[in-house]
């Protein structure tokens, strides 16, 4: 019989991160003040199965300059500065949505790289 239930923090960085590392993901973040993740767990006796995690990650975006100031360089320094928030903070990954040409280049300017699996959005409430 297969027992679900959510992970302890513990579970998370012994099982789930292990998994994490052998596909090449992102470990994910345990904050025992702040959480930003949560595993909902399956498990066959005490054995891990399968799982499914929510997870917080930044988000980069919406950017936008007014018509007078789409030169590029204002959208360079701020993609720039976030860069180095993000290094400064350690986060360990980031997405965002690139709607136009210059976003594209901006991301791919710090080393972001296209999703090659389908992306798919929920709007709640």
């Amino acid at each position: 019989m297969i027992e679900y239930r959510w992970l302890t923090n513990d579970e998370i960085a012994d099982m789930v991160n292990e998994v994490c590392d052998t596909h090449g993901w992102m470990r994910l973040n345990i904050n025992e003040d702040h959480p930003t993740c949560r595993v909902l767990g399956a498990f066959d006796g005490i054995a891990l199965v399968a799982f499914i995690a929510l997870q917080l990650i930044p988000l980069i975006g919406p950017e936008w300059a007014d018509s007078d100031h789409r030169d590029g360089k204002i959208s360079r320094q701020l993609a720039d500065r976030m860069h180095e928030f993000l290094q400064e903070v350690n986060a360990r990954g980031a997405i965002t949505m690139c709607e136009n040409e210059v976003s594209r280049r901006l991301a791919e300017r710090h080393g972001m790289q296209p999703v090659t699996m389908p992306v798919y959005q929920w709007i709640g409430v």
